[in-house]
């Protein structure tokens, strides 16, 4: 069985992240779990196969379809209309914290969704950022591929969340990603340049709530897939 590790971040170094977070609204902890860790969730990320496509209608309602049925239905990978939706997304995503609730998740998935969950995570991103304790922790699984991307948005809080949303994550898992093939996580500002950070690999990206921000197109000559488990801490 996998035995969830991180890295051993010395005082000095939970300093900066937390002044750096505490400056820019985020922080970047990289090599953030064990080498053998970050490469086992790379591996099953990769070869997963229960994937769902999500994405949205022109009047706002989410899609999500099971990535099979969705490309046998639109071979060209496009979004299936032309939204008008301020807010539009098309990718494979997995609930994992929410199978991991209703006893479905395995192997794994099962170990690294309950080590999300859990209370040293929680602990770790507390004290990188300067919250005090965090109650909840939701998250899934993301892979984008050529055309997908995400929009700008700022993870404001859907209604009938438990908690207030403080603290969202993203575990990078994708190995041997060219910046050429899109995908970064875009910080956009009306007063500052735009920041745009790349899928490094094992590294954990934390920044505040609520904070525009969207994952950049993926054009159509990329030949690899983005890797995430991506979610939220609530207070």
């Amino acid at each position: 069985m996998l035995r969830i590790s991180e890295c051993d971040l010395t005082v000095e170094r939970r300093a900066e992240i937390r002044a750096e977070f505490q400056t820019f609204g985020s922080a970047r902890i990289v090599d953030f779990l064990a080498p053998d860790v970050a490469a086992a969730a790379s591996e099953v990320l990769q070869s997963f196969d229960a994937w769902s496509v999500v994405s949205i209608a022109p009047d706002g309602t989410p899609i999500c379809l099971d990535w099979k049925d969705w490309e046998r239905s639109r071979p060209d990978g496009r979004q299936p209309y032309s939204s008008n939706a301020s807010f539009q997304y098309l990718f494979k995503s997995y609930p994992l914290v929410e199978r991991l609730r209703d006893g479905c998740a395995t192997g794994v998935l099962r170990t690294i969704a309950e080590y999300l969950t859990g209370t040293r995570f929680r602990r770790i991103v507390a004290d990188a950022t300067g919250h005090g304790e965090f109650i909840h922790v939701d998250g899934f699984a993301s892979r984008f591929e050529a055309g997908h991307f995400l929009t700008t948005h700022t993870d404001k809080q859907p209604p009938g969340t438990p908690g207030i949303r403080k603290v969202a994550y993203s575990l990078n898992l994708t190995t041997q990603w060219d910046n050429d093939w899109g995908g970064q996580t875009a910080f956009w500002s009306d007063h500052d340049p735009p920041i745009c950070l790349p899928p490094t690999y094992n590294t954990l990206l934390l920044f505040a709530v609520p904070r525009p921000h969207s994952v950049l197109y993926v054009p159509p000559y990329a030949r690899g897939a983005r890797l995430a488990l991506t979610g939220w801490l609530h207070e």
